[in-house]
């Protein structure tokens, strides 16, 4: 087992990328001294291949991100090259350059049911412009006809048709723009609607008649389709990417991911072996002595080893994939596709890997356990003995851990092996044959049919040893225990203890079962995937591929799904440059933002429904869609503006001020934070852009072959920063636009010939002309959007961010509620199957699970803008950082904690044992309530408070510390004897119980946070002195007033 458990981890670091064994240690390792040299040599030959692997894997240059630069460069290199074609340079002329732009836009490199679902909303949005912006040509020449006075020109200025070519811009920027903001899935198609008006609308100042503008408006739609036909082509024929595919990636991911996780956490374990905090907090202070580092004095040290640090953030990453993986299995099954894995296949496989994370993700907070309990001994000011015997306790209790965390974290990495090898989401290993024989003797490997029966034996003897392991514990503590595990409890006969020493043990015992109860439940969650990949293996299910359709009920779902609002979640990436907010982004609820209007009572009739309708439209004009919206059209008509009127048409035209038009819409965001960071970056990649342009012309003398070469290169290096930084996706698809503007503009005059490209008043420029025309007029349109982001009021990032701490609270206060309500029914036993629809626990776990994905997805929203709310512009006092910092990491642990709460109290619902010892503690636990509504009223408080700023209400009572193993020892002394350690509940009851306290301690936290941002309303009246320098004690009180305070900030 071990030989072939090390191969299989030997594979995975290769392929991922990670350290790998050194050839030149092994070679050294088995040389006798003589030949250092030539060992030397030899390593030195070794290193260099490694450290160019090393480069090359850093840079995430594998296989698929190849493929997806090659597919996003291939459209508009096709476009341009298709222009070459007298017959298409005679169809489109001088829109050319807009089949390459629509190709681009058309973001073949997603997956086909993402893709498809974006191209159907382009295609529609295009063909609403279209028909939209023919009716505003056609009341513009209507206008022009009725207002030319006999022997003008007939394209020369119409100040009438301008003005209505304007307003039918203002109202279709203002619409599309407020739709973007209010449905995130509407980002590119409203891109692409406000080009298309755009261009309509500006040119259509200048046509004569109906015939000209259905002649432009035919040759610009069909110039867009085109675009978007290139890239359905590529997208669906070149390198076919599905959603399944992404799926099946991300699910391998994930499980290595997992088992990646609880290697980290058994190294951090390892770690405290002999770890000591005090040696390690001097090394520090010696290393940081002399460094000007702000705030490093303020780190804690404590229980923080390497290892910890390393395993603090990787949660973060699972945690992305746990919110993107449902996102991408509702696009993976409304495709057609060709597999093996039916829909509700990979629903199933998804359900049951969505299981494993709780236990394992509730394993990294051991970090913060061992942190507050080291941080309380601490503020106990205890002696140098006492310290040396609790750190040699905590010495020891890692030790006793180590053996059975080893072994059940690799047997767990195994099952995720299994499961992968099952399904055929990786590669199988390659077998070395003297292995395979040493192995086959011992035990089943991961894939082969006898795996489940040998994982199920170690997890049973895993659970076996609970009891032995019991027994070394009470021994070390001096606690007497019979064999049979009668009557044994930490107060001994005779034994007088003091209550510290008694709860030091008891909290050494919790932290024990705690660790070895998530480990084991984590088993059997991956004991449930494995059983369930060799049911569907010898179901036939992986034996044959299949022509798989999408259901009606599916496709309805998607209709759905793509016009109406939709969660977002991090999965958006490709828009996520677009709009910085989170909780606007995410529906959290009826009873969020809604509330009960005190001036009108609920509609009774038609009349009264009808003005409730009617009471909608200023609510829409006031909401924050609405805001943006405005602010997008204003900046538009900032540059639109000179194409309206008479003295500056010409120069609009001329100098090629549309594309600075165009870069407004696509730029804009509605932070101001984003919008500074945003702005510097854009301006650097147009420049980038330009200089690209330079090189992409003349490093070969203009020659059209060479030129889209090398045009073609440039676009597969930028598509690398489109998928490698997805949040800058903007900055690279402006500078991907701008070297395709300046280039296809070049080789459309070497085509079309240089009178027709001028024909639309614009002059023909040289190449070392035109690049720099187009980077003034692309900053200038960047500059507008930011100046009308700032202005008349700058929406910053702090702003949103306590928004979003506050829903973000919201939703906290509707998770425990929820889980209240889980964990009562359990105890009781009236939750039922959570499997079977209509049951409590089936509503009670839809519920918590969907709240759950709604907190991680606004968390993450919540560190970007804590991250971004450093570049707004600051005026005034200093923004609070620490303070939202430390509201973020207490909403983080209270998740997590909460979660596990949720999750152990599964034990008393599914637990077959119904002891007498059973039924007593679960009537104790129903009297002293493990959860409370407290925690659901005060968390409902500070969300209100904080996202409304307001400040607290006066006397508000926090919940204390509700010692529950005080509460059932009063009602019977050896309900929590160690006697009973072997019970399923009592394992449950210590995570329920750490839990809880971490909860009320963060919650405590949270309070004094939200107090110190919003303040807290004071109604005490306080003796003020007017002078402070009063040397007379009785002259204070004569020149002392009162005076009632209303707020205490």
């Amino acid at each position: 087992m071990s030989t072939s458990r090390d191969k299989t981890n030997h594979d995975r670091r290769s392929d991922d990328g990670g350290t790998e064994s050194s050839p030149s240690k092994t070679h050294s390792g088995g040389s006798n001294g003589n030949n250092n040299n030539d060992t030397s040599d030899d390593a030195n030959d070794a290193k260099k291949p490694n450290q160019l692997k090393q480069l090359w894997t850093k840079a995430g240059l594998d296989a698929s991100t190849l493929i997806l630069m090659l597919k996003g460069s291939l459209p508009p290199t096709i476009a341009i090259a298709m222009y070459q074609s007298p017959a298409v340079a005679a169809e489109f002329t001088t829109l050319g350059y807009l089949v390459a732009i629509a190709a681009t836009l058309g973001m073949c490199i997603l997956p086909r049911g993402m893709f498809v679902q974006t191209m159907m909303l382009n295609v529609v949005s295009i063909c609403v412009a279209a028909a939209v912006c023919l009716f505003s040509l056609w009341c513009g020449i209507r206008a022009r006809t009725n207002t030319t006075p006999a022997g003008a020109p007939p394209t020369g200025y119409n100040s009438s048709a301008s003005a209505v070519l304007a307003i039918f811009l203002i109202v279709q920027t203002f619409l599309v723009n407020t739709l973007r903001a209010a449905r995130p899935q509407f980002q590119f198609p409203v891109i692409l609607y406000s080009i298309f008006a755009i261009v309509s609308t500006t040119y259509g100042t200048q046509f004569p008649t109906m015939a000209y503008a259905e002649s432009f408006m035919r040759r610009l739609l069909i110039a867009f389709l085109s675009g978007f036909g290139i890239a359905t082509g590529v997208s669906l024929f070149v390198f076919p990417i599905s959603s399944r595919m992404v799926v099946f990636k991300e699910m391998a991911g994930y499980l290595n991911g997992l088992s990646g996780l609880l290697k980290a956490q058994g190294a951090y374990l390892q770690s405290l072996e002999d770890f000591d905090p005090h040696v390690a907090g001097r090394e520090q202070r010696a290393v940081k002595k002399g460094k000007k580092s702000k705030g490093a004095d303020d780190e804690p040290v404590t229980l923080m080893t390497p290892e910890g640090r390393k395993l603090k953030g990787s949660l973060e990453k699972l945690y992305g994939l746990y919110t993107k993986i449902p996102t991408d299995i509702g696009f993976a099954k409304r495709e057609v596709a060709i597999g093996k894995l039916e829909p509700k296949e990979i629903s199933g496989m998804w359900k049951l890997m969505r299981a494993v994370m709780t236990p394992i993700g509730g394993l990294n907070a051991v970090i913060d356990i061992l942190q507050r309990r080291a941080e309380a001994v601490n503020g106990d000011h205890p002696d140098e003995e006492t310290q040396r015997r609790k750190l040699d306790d905590l010495h020891h209790l890692m030790k006793s851990l180590h053996e059975p965390f080893a072994m059940m974290s690799s047997s767990i990495g195994e099952a995720f092996q299994h499961v992968l090898l099952t399904f055929e989401l990786t590669k199988p290993p390659k077998k070395k044959k003297s292995q395979d024989e040493e192995s086959s003797g011992n035990e089943a490997a991961p894939g082969t049919p006898g795996f489940a029966e040998a994982f199920k034996a170690k997890i049973d003897l895993f659970y076996e040893n609970k009891k032995q392991g019991a027994r070394d514990w009470c021994t070390t503590h001096n606690i007497n225990m019979a064999n049979d595990f009668s009557d044994a409890s930490f107060i001994q006969p005779g034994d007088i203890r003091s209550m510290d020493e008694r709860e030091t043990n008891q909290r050494q015992l919790f932290f024990a079962l705690y660790v070895e109860y998530l480990l084991h439940r984590a088993g059997l969650a991956a004991l449930d995937l494995v059983l369930y990949a060799d049911e569907r293996k010898q179901a036939g299910t992986l034996k044959k591929t299949k022509l798989i359709v999408p259901r009606a009920k599916t496709l309805r779902k998607w209709v759905r799904a793509a016009f109406g609002k939709e969660d977002k979640s991090d999965d958006d990436q490709y828009t996520a440059d677009m709009d910085s907010s989170g909780s606007r982004l995410l529906d959290l609820g009826q009873s969020y933002g809604k509330r009960k209007d005190p001036e009108h009572m609920p509609p009774r009739n038609w009349r009264e429904r009808i003005g409730e309708m009617i009471r909608l439209i200023p609510r829409g004009f006031r909401s924050d869609a609405s805001s943006f919206g405005f602010r997008v059209t204003w900046a538009t008509m900032s540059v639109a503006i000179i194409c309206f009127l008479e003295a500056t048409q010409s120069f609009f035209l001329k100098h090629r001020l549309l594309w600075a038009m165009i870069m407004v819409p696509i730029s804009m965001t509605r932070t101001a934070g984003q919008s500074t960071w945003s702005f510097a970056l854009r301006i650097i990649g147009t420049a980038i852009a330009m200089v690209a342009s330079y090189v992409i012309w003349y490093i070969v003398d203009g020659k059209t072959a060479g030129v889209i070469v090398f045009l073609w290169l440039w676009l597969f290096c930028a598509f690398y920063f489109l998928l490698k930084f997805p949040k800058l996706i903007i900055v690279g698809l402006i500078s991907a636009i701008t070297a395709i503007l300046v280039v296809g503009y070049e080789l459309q005059v070497k085509q079309v010939g240089v009178a027709i490209s001028e024909s639309n008043g614009q002059p023909a420029y040289e190449t070392y002309v035109l690049a720099p025309y187009r980077l003034a007029t692309v900053c200038g349109g960047l500059a507008v959007a930011y100046i009308w982001t700032i202005f008349p009021y700058p929406i910053s990032e702090s702003t949103e961010l306590r928004k979003d701490l506050g829903a973000a609270i919201y939703l906290l206060a509707n998770l425990y509620s929820v889980v209240h309500e889980t964990v009562t029914s359990r105890i009781q036993r009236i939750d039922g199957d959570e499997d079977t629809k209509g049951t409590r626990a089936y509503h009670l776990e839809q519920a918590r699970r969907k709240v759950f994905t709604k907190l991680l997805s606004l968390l993450t929203t919540l560190r970007q803008n804590s991250a971004f709310s450093k570049f707004q512009l600051r005026v005034g006092g200093r923004f609070p950082q620490e303070e939202y910092e430390g509201l973020i990491g207490c909403v983080e642990r209270v998740l997590q904690y909460t979660a596990l709460i949720s999750y152990a109290s599964g034990t008393f619902s599914t637990s077959a044992a119904d002891s007498e010892w059973s039924v007593d503690f679960r009537k104790l636990l129903q009297s002293v309530d493990a959860t409370s509504h407290q925690f659901t009223s005060l968390l409902s408080l500070l969300s209100s408070s904080l996202a409304h700023a307001r400040p607290l209400p006066p006397y508000l009572e926090v919940p204390q510390h509700r010692r529950y193993v005080r509460s059932l020892e009063k009602i019977d002394h050896d309900i929590l004897s160690v006697s009973h350690i072997a019970e399923p509940e009592y394992s449950a009851f210590a995570v329920i119980q750490i839990c809880a306290q971490c909860i009320n301690d963060d919650v405590v936290k949270m309070t004094r946070h939200v107090k110190f941002l919003v303040g807290e309303i004071d109604f005490s009246f306080h003796v003020v002195s007017t002078s402070s320098d009063s040397s007379d004690g009785s002259s204070t009180s004569s020149k002392g007033e009162y005076e009632k305070k209303a707020y205490r900030d």
